[in-house]
This record gives structure tokens, sequence and C-alpha cells, in this order.
């Protein structure tokens, strides 16, 4: 009896011990933290390590020398059919035909190298809304597989072409109108790029060949084009710059005949009765020159009164040959229209991100040249051909 007491008294010794034993090891414990912060594991340590390694970064594009590698193209995109359009205000402008000449010439480009399109001009007839319903159209059919190329008719519209466009996920490139506080980069990637040449030079370019024509005096007529269209607006800016720096230019009558040859006509003929001495006319374009060549001719003033424009429309630069007209500008219409196409189908095949480009590439100016009596016979005897590879080549330096 004495033993089993002895027993029980050493059992309860021996469990006071691990019960207190146990307390010290939750003591010992680290408490758990209040924002629930869990210590990584090695596994979780070595993945940190990973995240933080280089990642491959691509070589930026050298988009001065970038060419379409047509090697690279995917054959499921060559095999997709590619909706093409030139926007314009109608083909009977000599000027604008050219950029439908040269569109064609891109899509004779397509199909060399096997690629499905299907091509149209989308006529506004100079009409603002019409411009920017064809274009919706356009794009809404086209499922995001469409580019194109838009003259707008004014400058207020062309950010709604952009957008009509970017709402299907095409492809857009604009020339010479968009207003001065909106940029291709308010519709990424979709409006591509905006080019024109330098309106407000070739203004002035122009002035100044008629002005030393003149032997730098006497009394001008001034046509201007679309008074809501950038590019008459920068030309007669440039016209302005050069009538500042020839105070004995007098200018007697000035409006608008709205680049068209038949207003220019009637504005010139009424003119010539109140003013049969003027020495000058100053044409924002090509077409306008046509007009005002035929009221000198009937009033029996062709060649004795220097005219000069803009466009190289092909009447005109003869004109130019036979010593009728002093000056025009080639904006080269071939160009403008093949390139921007080129440049949206590199954006369209995935060659080119336009949200990534330098701004430089994506707003810029396009070469052009002055003829005169001095180089007219060689421009004459030159034609365009393109490689629609080297998309930049269109970018005057």
């Amino acid at each position: 009896m004495k033993s089993k007491k002895i027993l029980a008294l050493l059992i309860a010794m021996v469990l006071v011990v691990a019960s207190l034993a146990g307390c010290s090891s939750k003591k010992e414990e680290t408490p758990a933290t209040t924002d629930d912060t869990v210590k990584p594991t090695v596994a979780a340590v070595v993945d940190d390590k990973e995240d933080t390694t280089d990642p491959v970064v691509a070589a930026p594009i050298d988009y001065a020398n970038f060419k379409i590698d047509v090697a690279a193209i995917p054959q499921e995109k060559l095999d997709t059919t590619l909706y093409v359009a030139a926007s314009v205000r109608g083909l009977e402008n000599p000027y604008i035909a050219t950029i439908d000449e040269g569109a064609r010439m891109f899509t004779a480009w397509l199909d060399t190298i096997g690629q499905k399109y299907e091509y149209q001009v989308l006529d506004s007839g100079g009409v603002n809304d019409v411009e920017i319903d064809n274009m919706k159209q356009f794009s809404a059919k086209a499922n995001g597989n469409a580019i194109a190329y838009s003259d707008p008719n004014e400058s207020a519209i062309a950010p709604a072409l952009a957008e009509a466009m970017a709402s299907s996920g095409g492809y857009l490139g604009t020339a010479w109108n968009r207003p001065e506080d909106s940029s291709v980069t308010d519709y990424n990637p979709n409006w591509v790029i905006h080019t024109s040449p330098d309106n407000v030079l070739n203004g002035k370019a122009i002035a100044e060949a008629m002005f030393e024509a003149m032997g730098g005096e006497g009394k001008i007529f001034v046509l201007q084009g679309m008074l809501g269209n950038t590019a008459a607006i920068d030309r007669y800016e440039g016209l302005q710059q050069a009538l500042a720096a020839n105070p004995n230019i007098e200018v007697v009558a000035d409006d608008t005949a709205n680049w068209a040859t038949s207003e220019a006509l009637t504005l010139v003929e009424t003119w010539l009765t109140q003013y049969p001495d003027v020495k000058g006319i100053w044409c924002a374009n090509d077409n306008m020159v046509s007009g005002a060549l035929q009221a000198l001719d009937a009033a029996g003033l062709k060649g004795k009164v220097s005219v000069v424009g803009i466009d190289a429309n092909t009447d005109v630069v003869n004109e130019v040959a036979a010593g009728n007209v002093v000056a025009t500008v080639s904006s080269n219409g071939y160009l403008q229209g093949g390139y921007t196409l080129a440049i949206c189908y590199a954006a369209w095949i995935g060659q080119i991100d336009p949200a990534t480009m330098p701004i430089e590439y994506r707003e810029f100016a396009t070469p052009a040249t002055v003829i005169t009596a001095a180089n007219v016979a060689e421009f004459q005897a030159s034609s365009p051909s393109f490689d629609f590879t080297d998309i930049f080549w269109c970018k005057a330096d």
C-alpha cells in the first residue's frame, strides 16, 4: 500500500514537470504578425531572384533605315483580304488624281508580294459629312483589316476620320489638313501618320519667284484656296511673309476661289476690268492657275502677266515650259498616296507599332519641288518609281 502511494506521487510530479515544459515552449514561439506578413520560404526567395532578372529588351528600331521585311509577313495576313482606300474630294482635280495613281502603284506592289486586297476611292465631293460617313462605312465593313489615305476636306474633320478608323481597328494616314490642337497620338495606334509638305515655305517660294519675274514691283491678284483648309491657310501665310519683304508689291484684289478653276476664272475676269495693268497673279493651287490663264487669254494678256501656283498639274507644268506660268510646286501626290498606305500597311502586318514610334516619324513633312523654267524639262522627263518597302523614304530631311 505504501509503495502504491509513492508511485502515484512520482507520476504526479512527472506530469507537473511536463506541463511546465509545455508552457515554456509556447512562450518561445514567434507571435503572429498583425499585418499577415509571411516570411518567404527558400523557394519563394529563389522566385524573387528570378523576378529581378533583367528582361530581354529588343533593340530599338532604326526608323530612318527601316524596311518592310516581306519574308516575315505572316501567311495568315497575306491570305486575309485587306481593304485599301483613298479618301479624297474628287478625281477631277489633276493633283488628287495623282494621289489615286500613287495608291494604285502601292496596290500593284501588294500584287507582287501576294497580298489579297480590295481597293476603292472614297470620293466625298468636297462635303465634310460625306467624307466622314464614307470612312465610317469603309472601316466598319473591314473589321480591322483596313488601311486608308485621307486628305480631310477641312482641318476640323481629321479627328473624326481618325475616330471612325480607330473604332474598327484599322489604320489611317492623313495629309494636309489637321487641327493645330490635335495629334496622331490622340488615336493610338490607329491614326498612324499625318504628313504635309511645308506649305508656308512653298507659298512664299512661288511668291518670291513671281515678284522677281515682275521686277520687284507692281499690282497683283491673290486667289486663295478653301478658307478652312490648312494648306490654304499656310500657303497664304507664306505669301504674307514674301509681301512683307517686298513693299513695292501691291495686292489690289484678294479672295478665295475654293481651289476651283471656274471660280478663279470668274474672279480674274471681274478683277481685270478694274485693274487691266495687273502684273502678277498668285494662286494657292494649279486648278486656280488654269482659271486665271483662261481669263488672261480672253483679255489678250496670257504670257504678259506673271502667274504662279502649286500642285504641278500637267497642264500647268506645260505652261511653265511654254513661258506662260512662272512657277508651280510638285508636292508629289504619287508619293503621298503610295507611301501613306505603305506605312499603314507596315502597322497592319505588325512590323511597326505606331504607339511606340517617335513623333517625328508620325508627323512630318514630305518633299516638294519648285518647278520653274530652269528645271521644267527635267521634271517632265522624269517618271515616279518607288520602293514601298522603304517606307520612310517619303520623309523630308
